[in-house]
């Protein structure tokens, strides 16, 4: 009898070659042909699989162990990263990849059902189901995690992607896993049958989506919002949980950069500093208020930089953020912006009340609690797993441009930059403190996520036409411009500043208008096609009556 969970060798074959060929079509290999092949080998163990029940499990299988392979290689770095703080990195690693190993498999068992029970080809139900797990995810709450869609795939590669802004990365997804599902078709069925057909059908597939983007970004204009400079201290995420010494530390960095830089640059209006540039909040940082003010105002820009934020209550009680302050010309506080989406379990403990958290440390400070891994309860929930969430969304303003602010992983929710650009906002800035997905040593602490995270902002420059400034504590800091062109990026693990003008567009996408329609669409179709398969197979298991 066949294991229900252990894979036999033609299971680990075909679908494997995918899992890899999915890894190396993302940063840092992020090759150009991968993306357009990369499932038609899986595909290919699909349409060759029993058509009974259990070729229905066996592709069940397949596909969960090649979510394996490519979640596994790809997400390496949840446990690489965070192992160095705690060993519970392992077990978040564990469930993340093996859960979205199974919504996928999901996706293989549906893809299976369709083609054997109602002959729907690769290229329909493939991009309905493939995308609606990259819908479903993306739509899990407190843990959801949209974390490079396949139609991020192409982001080393701008030009070709523009259509973006119609479609937004999910619809870069559909056109991918169609073309995929296109091949498969034509190599299971006889590349000599109908070929000119075929041919041509693949042809305007690939054709029509590049022509727009290729017009679009010889077409497109631009113009300049606002001169910015963003500023990378590159201070070591140990240090940084020092952090008597760190707020000395990153002051030093901060004061010598931002002043050498400005001095040999005109026109800067927004100095930029990374997430929790103070890793610590202000009452706890004596003097630093006053002068990020002065430094504001002797220099007559606007600054941007990240810290915690602690709200108090009469009780004792309180609540902590990590925020982004704005200070204008004049060096006082206009404005403030508290992160929305947090990272699971370091900054929010999922689908746990937040009154439930404030209670839990105030329990640990006064019992001194200890857990086996995590050690003292109270020094960990000090700064992880119980930040408060944001519900504002200002637009901040430099002179007449507007610009909205994304805290480290909100930039992979591209809701937030396309509600940024519906009211207003001509440019988004991404502060973060990427230190947490890599160090400088020992080698194979830097992760691929250092430049994975940044791929996402080429998306959402695209899908809005604005562009984006980033200032990366340890890197990589850069600018995007509104055809997602990178200028300007940093090197890992070294001190730098840079200068550039953010540039803008005029009106708004329809991606900016409607939104991911087509993983909206997708989801809507998988549930429909899973019903009707459903009601379907009832009305064949009805018996037939009697005839009187």
């Amino acid at each position: 009898m066949r294991h229900p969970v252990l894979p036999s060798a033609r299971e680990l074959g075909l679908p494997v070659v995918s899992g890899i060929l999915l890894t190396l079509s993302f940063p840092p290999f992020q090759l150009l042909v991968p993306p357009f092949v990369a499932l038609v080998p899986y595909l290919l163990f699909v349409g060759g699989s029993p058509p009974d029940r259990s070729g229905a499990t066996s592709v069940l299988r397949a596909t969960f162990w090649m979510g394996v392979v490519f979640y596994g290689t790809l997400l390496y770095w949840l446990f690489t990263a965070l192992v160095f703080y705690t060993w519970l990195a392992l077990l978040g690693y564990l469930i993340t990849f093996v859960v979205l190993s199974g919504l996928l498999a999901g996706a293989g068992w549906a893809l299976h059902r369709m083609r054997f029970r109602h002959a729907i080809p690769f290229w329909v139900s493939l991009p309905i189901f493939w995308t609606g797990v990259e819908w479903l995810r993306a739509h899990l709450g407190d843990v959801a995690f949209p974390w490079l869609g396949l139609g991020h795939s192409l982001t080393g590669f701008p030009m070709l992607v523009g259509f973006a802004d119609i479609s937004g990365a999910r619809g870069v997804t559909v056109w991918l896993v169609a073309i995929n599902g296109l091949l498969a078709e034509w190599w299971l069925e006889g590349l000599r049958r109908r070929w000119q057909l075929r041919t041509a059908a693949l042809a305007l597939l690939i054709a029509l989506p590049i022509g727009y983007s290729l017009i679009r970004w010889h077409t497109l204009q631009t113009r300049p919002a606002a001169r910015v400079l963003v500023v990378q201290p590159n201070i070591p995420e140990d240090l940084k949980l020092e952090r008597a010494a760190a707020v000395d530390t990153s002051q030093r960095a901060l004061a010598q950069l931002t002043a050498r830089r400005l001095a040999g640059a005109s026109g800067v209006e927004l100095v930029v500093w990374p997430e929790t540039a103070l890793p610590t909040s202000l009452e706890r940082a004596p003097g630093w208020g006053s002068w990020v003010g002065a430094l504001a105002r002797s220099n007559d820009v606007t600054l941007l930089f990240g810290f915690i934020d602690v709200v108090r209550y009469a009780d004792g009680g309180y609540d902590y953020y990590n925020a982004a302050l704005f200070v204008d010309t004049e060096g006082s506080p206009a404005s403030l912006y508290r992160k929305h989406y947090l990272v699971p379990i370091i900054e929010r403990v999922p689908f746990v009340p937040v009154g439930w958290v404030r209670s839990l440390r105030s329990r640990a400070i006064t019992e001194g609690w200890r857990l086996p891994l995590l050690g003292n309860v109270n020094a960990f929930l000090q700064y992880f797993g119980g930040f408060g969430r944001g519900e504002d969304e200002p637009i901040l303003r430099v002179d007449d441009a507007g610009f909205g602010v994304l805290i480290c992983y909100e930039s992979i929710f591209p809701e937030l930059s396309r509600k940024y650009r519906r009211e207003g906002a001509d440019f988004v800035v991404n502060i973060t403190n990427d230190a947490w997905f890599g160090r400088e040593r020992p080698w194979w602490s830097r992760t691929s996520a250092l430049y994975q995270h940044p791929a996402h902002l080429v998306m959402r420059a695209i899908e809005n036409r604005m562009g984006v400034a980033r200032s990366a504590n340890t890197g990589i800091s850069l600018f995007v411009d509104p055809r997602g062109r990178i200028r300007e990026a940093t090197r890992l693990f070294e001190p730098d500043a840079r200068v550039a003008s953010v540039e803008t567009t005029d009106g708004m996408t329809l991606y900016t208008r409607l939104g991911d329609w087509p993983g909206w669409l997708s989801a809507v179709g998988a549930t429909l096609l899973l019903l009707w398969s459903g009601w379907r197979g009832r009305r064949r298991a009805d018996p037939v009556p009697a005839s009187p």
